[in-house]
């Protein structure tokens, strides 16, 4: 069956675009073989007669009725075929944005014959008439959930297309090395000169390194691209009173949590989203670790090593104005033993290496903790804090975004799933496996399957499987 006769034979839909509440406005939109037809026969408009003789890309403004009853006041956008985001006819519905004109409107293109569908069917119907690829679908369906500025700029440029054309610039370069390699072996076999002898090879070699530069490129942005589409997640440990909740609240620059000098405050686990330039991160802020005869304050114990176990990072806080102590110890004893643990395959965490970012605070108050015990357990300097005067975050901000680009950079390709991410490690794997056969050409099957193997990687990246 021709594309053709798919779109002829697909069901027109119809799609609540906004959220559904009070707002001011509400979208619809109807899209389909017969999204004309159908709002048509609903819609009473000023200055056009027959919706179906509409100009693509205008405005028209008047009211949807229901068995000659007035619904609603409307405007409706009519994109044709040609210039729709889905590749059929599309009619955009504006309309009062109460849940109940929102509603009665869908009910009524319903009963007209289009089915009801969710939003991300617009996205399906887009996709299979090749208006967008699979990068921008999954571009446009993350959008929705960025926590951050940033992530929506960096997202928004991908759907635009910059991660789409570096992967189809990658593609051409392999279609290149293999014609290149084709030409070399027709080139073997003719009578030629020793002076022509080394014609062929320089192509390929440069080509090869064009190939490998580029997906070097685009596996360094996938740190940034994953940390702004699936935050990081920070549990805060310590011992009692160590100033965790003191901590978290400086760092959302408000009172949140509970802050009180009594150890053991905190009996429950508290999960708060932050932003740091624009990178977003989950912050658990736990119980104390401690032994404890309270049975309350042994759970939220309890829940402190279950949230530990989905984290990526913990943030060690130790008290500086109270010797190190047995409690210190049990503290690094944990964190040993999260090290430990192993990776959860197929996850994020394969790229995410468990890190753990000390932190000294109480930094105002004189000095009784042996700082150089905690450092030399961890491997590296700690962050010398003051939670409550909110002195020395900054030096804790710039460890956290270690190894992260955030400056945004309008137009750059960025890897932003950890389908984009595995596919591009595979080509690099498989490129450097077989960098040398594909210089020299030979052996012929070997190249065939490696140039076979980068073509389907980069196809599948693009289209999927």
């Amino acid at each position: 069956m021709c594309l053709m006769e798919m779109m002829q034979k697909r069901k027109t839909i119809a799609a609540i675009a906004t959220p559904v509440g009070e707002g001011g406005i509400g979208k619809i939109i109807v899209s389909g073989p017969d999204a004309l037809s159908i709002v048509h026969e609903i819609f009473k408009g000023k200055g056009i007669a027959d919706l179906r003789q509409a100009a693509s890309q205008k405005l028209y403004y008047g009211h949807f009725c229901d068995k000659g009853q007035w619904v609603d006041e409307v405007i409706l956008r009519v994109i044709r075929q040609a210039d729709s985001f889905t590749g059929e006819d599309t009619v955009e519905i504006n309309c009062h944005g109460g849940i109940r004109a929102v509603l009665r409107i869908y009910e009524c293109l319903q009963a007209g014959g289009a089915e009801g569908a969710e939003w991300e069917a617009l996205l399906l119907h887009s996709f299979e008439n090749r208006k967008i690829d699979l990068i921008q679908k999954e571009a446009i369906q993350t959008i929705i959930k960025a926590q951050t500025q940033l992530g929506v700029k960096v997202l928004s440029d991908q759907y635009a297309g910059a991660l789409s054309g570096a992967l189809k610039k990658g593609l051409e370069i392999v279609e290149g090395i293999g014609h290149s390699l084709n030409s070399k072996k027709t080139t073997n076999n003719a009578v030629r000169s020793p002076q022509e002898a080394g014609v062929g090879g320089t192509a390929p070699c440069s080509s090869l390194s064009t190939l490998a530069n580029l997906i070097d490129e685009l596996l360094e942005t996938a740190s940034l691209g994953l940390a702004l589409t699936t935050p990081c997640v920070l549990a805060i440990l310590g011992k009692p009173n160590a100033g965790k909740s003191t901590l978290i609240n400086a760092i959302l620059g408000e009172e949140r949590m509970i802050v009180h000098h009594e150890p053991g405050t905190t009996r429950d686990y508290v999960s708060e989203m932050v932003s740091v330039k624009g990178v977003p991160f989950e912050l658990i802020d736990t119980a104390g670790m401690r032994e404890t005869e309270d049975a309350v304050e042994s759970l939220g114990i309890e829940m402190t090593r279950e949230q530990l176990q989905r984290s990526d990072g913990v943030l060690a806080v130790f008290d500086n104005s109270r010797p190190f102590d047995r409690e210190d110890e049990e503290i690094l004893g944990v964190l040993k033993s999260w090290l430990m643990q192993p990776e959860a395959s197929g996850s994020q965490q394969k790229m995410r290496k468990r890190t753990i970012f000390p932190i000294i605070n109480k930094c105002d108050l004189p000095e009784k903790l042996d700082r150089q015990r905690i450092e030399s357990f961890t491997g590296q300097p700690a962050c010398h804090i003051s939670a409550r005067n909110s002195e020395g975050l900054d030096d804790l901000y710039k460890k956290l975004l270690e190894g992260l680009d955030t400056e945004y950079k309008p137009g750059r390709p960025v890897l932003f799933t950890i389908r984009q991410y595995n596919l591009l490690a595979s080509a690099d794997v498989l490129l450097r496996q077989n960098e040398n056969y594909l210089n020299t050409g030979s052996p012929q099957d070997t190249v065939l399957l490696a140039i076979n193997a980068l073509r389907n990687i980069f196809a599948e990246c693009l289209h999927g499987a």
